[in-house]
């Protein structure tokens, strides 16, 4: 079981925000240490995918907003 705080360097590693004494002493940790390096490689996996999920909202979404709009402009 990998340690919270190493849990947090990893995420922070991933994103590119870790200090350079703390990246290097990660770095090396990684490379001595195979299951946090497949963690770290899960992380940056997870990253990318989150990375290119598309987010906007449904066609009905838009249609129910829309209408409720219209609706309001009616009224006035």
């Amino acid at each position: 079981m990998i340690k919270t705080s190493t849990q947090n360097e990893l995420i922070q590693y991933v994103y590119d925000e870790l200090a350079d004494p703390a990246r290097t002493q990660l770095e090396t940790a990684l490379m001595h240490d195979n299951e946090l390096a497949e963690s770290c490689s899960d992380l940056m996996l997870i990253q990318r995918l989150l990375d290119g999920a598309h987010k906007s909202p449904s066609k009905r979404s838009i249609n129910n907003i829309l209408n409720y709009s219209k609706s309001l402009s009616l009224q006035s």
